[in-house]
């Protein structure tokens, strides 16, 4: 009598019992066509890595791994669906990458507030560099310009005055607000 390995045997009972397992999972989960992915499966992990124990019920074997198959993969599903969910209210940001338009209107946009940044007098923009670019508190501006923190809130008051009438994104932002 020859012995034969636990995985071959329930290759045969899976191949016996194939139709059952599909209506057993296709009952639970509401579809056919997920059941008999999720028994393909099955049989994948059988193939791929047989039991080392001889199983005494191949078949409430079978149907327990089915089970659990057919659990994990609508765990898996739920998971990547709650992914893509949120992953879809994301802006395409690449698709303004490839427009030139946006490229070169960005371009030009930052060319135009350097030159109002440029054209401010010395102080204003020294004031405003310190504070927007380098993150200082008026107070170490103050500091290090050796001049009062009212001053340096009028040099960069003068400064923000002048790029918002002077350069046109920021007066679409002020006349979005009014």
């Amino acid at each position: 009598m020859t012995k034969t390995s636990p995985g071959v045997e329930l290759i045969g009972a899976l191949a016996l019992h194939y139709d059952d397992l599909v209506e057993y999972v296709r009952r639970r989960f509401q579809g056919s066509q997920f059941a008999r992915e999720v028994v393909h499966d099955v049989c994948v992990q059988l193939l791929e890595k047989p039991p080392q124990q001889p199983v005494s019920l191949p078949f409430a074997f079978l149907r327990r791994a089915s089970f659990n198959r057919a659990i994990d993969r609508r765990r898996a599903d739920n998971t990547r669906n709650a992914y893509f969910e949120v992953t879809a209210e994301v802006p395409d940001w690449h698709v303004h990458e490839l427009d030139g338009a946006v490229a070169l209107d960005f371009e030009q946009q930052l060319e135009a507030l350097l030159a109002i940044i440029d054209a401010l007098p010395a102080r204003a923009r020294q004031v405003f560099l310190l504070h927007r670019i380098h993150g200082m508190q008026q107070r170490e501006i103050a500091d290090e310009l050796g001049i009062s923190t009212n001053m340096v809130t009028q040099h960069f008051s003068r400064a923000m005055r002048s790029i918002a009438s002077d350069w046109e994104p920021a007066r679409r932002a002020l006349a979005g607000r009014y």
